[in-house]
């Protein structure tokens, strides 16, 4: 039996059909739709929604700080502006719980341009595993904020300038926006530079070509309301370890304990170094070599040669990325995309035989009945996904409708993540000690200021009182019942209205309406009216109001915990196990047990 020639073997193996691709894009827009599902407490949201709308009633895109009374007057540097702006058009037109259509686009996009690049590594069906692997090491992170801006602009800037002379028109015109929507346009100068860096010839001519691109678009992100002050916010973190915003859960290595993880991310890393050291193999034969190397290289070459060529710039990517990744969490999913870019050409060598498309077309449907079995547990109606991708259930709704039926204004010391929330429900009339905007606003002192209070440092009563808060709302997940407990005993403050996310206490010499109202339509506030009476002892009433806040909304949190809980204490054990039976297959929330 003889052995085949190369030629003949290439004869015999059929070209991957143009039209392959297609529907892995349709695969890959189901699997990003299904990743999204993350469940996100964070606050960063509502304040973007507030400074759209500020805008947009100021008709200025410069604000001036009026939303907290530790920083009033100061101009904001608010470097995501455009994507405020964004914001603000799409809720005006669609609603405010529409902007899961909103992540659910944006991540049919980005994987869907990344894809598309991934094509100029690899098979099809490899691109496609590529993506799968990058969105589960990423879903953690994945979160209804602006960074979505950055991963579609490295997205889009991989199709622009990955193996081939980026075009500059269209270069600049990714940069322009980029840096107007989001401060990671800074790595994409970073990855632009890697990206046109000429690997096989550095030579001082091709330097000075690749030069080009990347001052230009280094250049263009200038337009934007801070100029060259645009580049410090993000370097601020980059290049100050000091920072005490570094503390932020998501700015901690991936390591530590505490903050959000990547099941995924270990292995990802091992298997990166796996394969970034086989493409490093990989090149040997192809490197000048003395006469020594020469004789060993004829030994390993044939194997050598048989590994997949990964190209340079996709060996800095990861690189580079993997060490931003193990200095911050925030950064697991710039790796994530980077590990995709080095896992094609692998996964393209499954692909290397005369079934190469029957056996893609396998990998297409796999990947499809996962999508399919993903999505099938989740609600594709915009209220339930909003309610809980965003932990709504754990903001003060009641609260703020309590401040909003009894027109309070003034000074608030609250917690941290629900500043933003403040902002967007009351407009600026409770004016916040901080909030997360972070450094754009405010010092470090201010921020070491808050952490001493949350810490629950000597002194921190006397710290918030000294502060000028004529209010005092915190959450009960954070120390809240000690908090509560102690201002109280001062005698200095008083409890004004509480909800089941926390509580709001006044200074006793303010002045106060005769009859302060306390709310009672709507989920949240029907919901605290049950926890009150439950707490009273008072089942029936408890019942009552939290079956109400059921039958208007089923699938929310509040209520399908306290209706819940009303059940059992009333001894209806059995429907109370199948309202929540009931409420899982709404939404399968990981909080509701």
């Amino acid at each position: 039996m003889g052995v085949a020639s190369p030629g003949a073997e290439a004869r015999e193996i059929a070209p991957t059909p143009g039209w392959l691709s297609f529907p892995c894009y349709a695969v890959v827009a189901l699997l990003a739709v299904s990743y999204s599902f993350t469940e996100m407490m964070g606050s960063d949201l509502w304040w973007h929604l507030a400074a759209g709308r500020e805008m947009f009633e100021r008709g200025t895109i410069r604000l001036v700080e009026d939303w907290s009374y530790t920083a009033a007057g100061e101009v904001w540097r608010n470097h995501e502006w455009l994507a405020d702006v964004v914001y603000h058009g799409w809720v005006s037109t669609f609603g405010v719980t529409s902007l899961v259509y909103w992540k659910w686009l944006m991540l049919a996009l980005i994987f869907g341009f990344l894809q598309r690049a991934l094509l100029r590594l690899g098979e099809p069906a490899a691109a496609l595993l590529a993506c799968l692997a990058a969105m589960a090491i990423a879903a953690p992170f994945i979160d209804i904020r602006p960074q979505l801006y950055s991963l579609l602009g490295i997205a889009i800037l991989l199709n622009i300038a990955l193996l081939r002379p980026p075009k500059l028109v269209p270069l600049l015109v990714l940069f322009l926006v980029w840096a107007n929507v989001h401060g990671g346009f800074l790595f994409g100068l970073m990855l632009l530079s890697l990206l046109v860096f000429p690997w096989g010839a550095p030579v001082p001519g091709n330097l000075l070509r690749a030069a080009v691109p990347v001052l230009a678009a280094a250049t263009v992100v200038l337009i934007n309301p801070d100029g060259i002050n645009a580049y410090a916010y993000p370097l601020e973190y980059a290049l100050n370890p000091d920072s005490p915003y570094r503390t932020l859960g998501e700015w901690r290595p991936p390591f530590e304990r505490g903050g959000i993880r990547s099941p995924l991310y270990d292995d990802a890393l091992l298997t990166a170094a796996v394969l970034g050291t086989l493409a490093l193999l990989g090149m040997l034969p192809r490197l000048p070599m003395n006469a020594v190397s020469k004789r060993l290289a004829g030994v390993l070459a044939p194997p050598l040669r048989r590994l997949p060529q990964v190209p340079g710039e996709v060996l800095a990517a990861v690189l580079l990325t993997t060490a931003m990744s193990l200095t911050s969490r925030r950064f697991v999913i710039l790796f994530a995309v980077a590990f995709a870019l080095l896992a094609t050409p692998f996964l393209s060598a499954l692909f290397r035989h005369r079934w190469r498309t029957a056996v893609q077309l396998l990998v297409v449907a796999a990947a499809l009945m996962f999508a399919g079995v993903r999505l099938a547990a989740y609600p594709l109606r915009s209220d339930a996904s909003f309610h809980y991708l965003t932990g709504a259930y754990s903001f003060p709704e009641a609260i703020a409708d309590y401040l909003e039926v009894n027109d309070l204004k003034g000074t608030v010391f609250a917690y941290y993540n629900w500043g933003g929330y403040l902002h967007w429900r009351t407009a600026g009339n409770l004016q916040v000690f901080i909030d997360g905007r972070a450094n754009t606003i405010y010092s470090d002192e201010q921020y070491l200021e808050y952490m001493a209070v949350l810490r629950q440092k000597p002194g921190w009563a006397e710290r918030v009182e000294a502060s000028g808060a004529k209010y005092f709302l915190w959450s009960f997940r954070r120390g809240g019942p000690r908090f509560k407990q102690e201002l109280l005993q001062s005698q200095r403050w008083v409890l004004l209205y509480e909800d089941t996310a926390g509580f709001l206490l006044a200074r006793r010499d303010q002045r106060f309406p005769p009859s302060l109202r306390i709310p009672r339509k709507g989920v949240a506030a029907q919901v605290a009216v049950a926890r009150d009476a439950l707490r009273r002892r008072d089942f029936t009433t408890a019942l009552d109001y939290a079956r109400a806040a059921y039958d208007e909304r089923p699938w929310d949190y509040r209520a399908c915990r306290w209706l819940r809980l009303a059940l059992q204490r009333q001894g209806q054990a059995a429907e109370a196990d199948q309202i929540l039976s009931d409420c899982r297959a709404r939404f399968p929330s990981r909080y509701l047990r």
